[in-house]
């Protein structure tokens, strides 16, 4: 079940995924100039019918530094203004969207943490601590004791490479409230991983049984009932 990329913003690119909308698009780009008080708007009189903000204010003209530039996305036309390579507005989620299966209350969890991400990449991967305890309340578990949840789903059967997951989360989460060896304000990129790990977990335990499960009830009522016949013939040899 193919998941579709995401890709970062990034400065002078020409297709990402907006910051604004979301969507993959096209970005187009310039440099930025200023222009004296044109905003402002005289009736008949001479007199302004319409102030700008700076009318009144000495004003400037002319080509702005060329660190400061901007980029329009062709499928929203929204703006976003650049400096130094680096983007200032709107702020920058530089993750994947949140799994949609995920709840609502987690998914504000991730975005919080995406959001605190470029300021704090401590305080996102507590966030996403955060985001797995209320996870594992989500798939049935009690979620005070995140060690113990997964204990329990893996006497459940869980899978390694999904165990693998919520402890990779849960310990890398654990240094970012209690002093341990990770550094992740020098080491950033991990919890970039973590955005990734949620949502890969997430795709594994909710979305691709659910996806799987509402194909299977699709089937012809009769197949399903020879299934069934099958199986409990299987139990009883």
């Amino acid at each position: 079940m193919a998941k579709e990329k995401h890709y970062p913003v990034k400065h002078a690119s020409s297709n990402y995924n907006c910051p604004y909308c979301g969507v993959y698009a096209e970005q187009k780009w310039s440099h930025i100039s200023a222009v004296n008080d044109s905003y402002t708007k005289f009736g008949r009189s001479g007199r302004p019918v319409y102030e700008s903000t700076i009318y009144g204010l000495p004003l400037i003209a002319g080509n702005l530094p060329e660190k400061w530039t901007i980029s329009i996305c062709e499928h929203c036309k929204e703006i976003a203004i650049w400096h130094n390579k680096g983007i200032i507005y709107p702020k920058r989620i530089v993750v994947e969207k949140p799994n949609f299966d995920l709840s609502e209350e987690i998914q504000k969890d991730y975005l919080e943490a995406a959001n605190t991400f470029d300021d704090s990449p401590r305080a996102a991967a507590a966030l996403l601590r955060l985001a797995l305890q209320k996870l594992c309340m989500q798939l049935g578990e009690k979620g005070k004791n995140i060690n113990d949840d997964i204990k329990n789903m893996v006497s459940k059967g869980l899978s390694l490479l999904v165990q693998k997951s919520l402890d990779s989360l849960r310990i890398t989460g654990n240094n970012a409230v209690h002093p341990g060896e990770i550094n992740l304000q020098e080491e950033p990129d991990k919890v970039l991983k973590l955005f990734r790990i949620l949502n890969f977990i997430a795709e594994k335990m909710i979305s691709e049984p659910k996806e799987l499960d509402d194909f299977y009830k699709k089937l012809p009522e009769s197949a399903k009932k020879a299934v069934n016949r099958r199986d409990k013939k299987s139990k009883n040899d």
